[in-house]
């Protein structure tokens, strides 16, 4: 017999799903936040994924990951400071990497508990953003499922078109 706790359980599952998309709602404000703290400049997405992730307590489950970047360069060391102290007022713990060989990167690193992995990179080029939700521990397979088959049923097809 199937119990409420099973991860495939429908009940499980979609508790799961609406807490993704929580996770992702959640990840989508923090960019945009700490693309305003940068300044005005014009950021584009370049990707939005789910990927496999480990929850603090060592959970197997699923988070979005986003990357977003801007061509437009300002000063590399005073956006990522500015950056870098947002991100510390948001409870998460940093650092920053740099090499004497490649002056033209500064790359600044932050996590959080709770699964939030974020990276801020500014080099002589412009400007990137790598963000991780929270993880959702639960089983992939049947999260991506219920997700596909929501956002198969939030669309129009033929069928379902009024006269």
């Amino acid at each position: 017999m199937i119990g409420s706790n099973s991860s495939s359980d429908p009940a499980t599952v979609n508790a799961q799903v609406e807490e993704l998309k929580q996770a992702l709602s959640d990840l989508r404000v923090f960019k945009t936040e700490t693309e305003n703290v940068v300044g005005p400049q014009t950021w584009a997405d370049k990707s939005l994924r789910n990927i496999d992730c480990s929850t603090p307590k060592g959970e197997e489950g699923v988070n979005y990951s986003v990357m977003s970047q801007t061509l437009e360069t300002l000063d590399m060391e005073s956006s990522v400071n500015v950056v870098k102290t947002f991100w510390e007022s948001k409870g998460f713990t940093t650092r920053v990497e740099s090499n004497p060989k490649d002056p033209g990167n500064i790359r600044l690193y932050a996590n959080k508990n709770g699964g939030h992995l974020v990276s801020f990179t500014a080099t002589t080029n412009g400007l990137s953003l790598e963000m991780n939700s929270a993880c959702v521990a639960g089983n992939q397979h049947e999260i991506y499922k219920e997700l596909d088959r929501q956002e198969a049923s939030a669309s129009p097809t033929p069928s379902t078109k009024e006269s």
